[in-house]
């Protein structure tokens, strides 16, 4: 027996002098044959700010900066 897996996922973020954390992006591993075929797409997609947001969630490639 095969099996398909998708790991799906939704990044965070926490504003300074807050406890509360807010959706900023989510996204889905897609669908693979192992576990680790699954993470790693996911691992990929975050380090090259490839997630997915709506309207009102900052652009990926721009939350790392500071809005000091």
């Amino acid at each position: 027996m095969s099996y398909e897996y998708r790991i799906e996922y939704s990044i965070q973020r926490c504003p300074e002098g807050t406890d509360s954390f807010v959706e900023i992006g989510f996204g889905s591993s897609g669908t693979s044959g192992t576990v680790d075929r699954a993470l790693y797409a996911i691992q990929s997609d975050v380090q090259n700010r490839l997630w997915e947001a709506t309207e009102g969630m900052p652009d990926p490639e721009t939350v790392d900066q500071r809005d000091d």
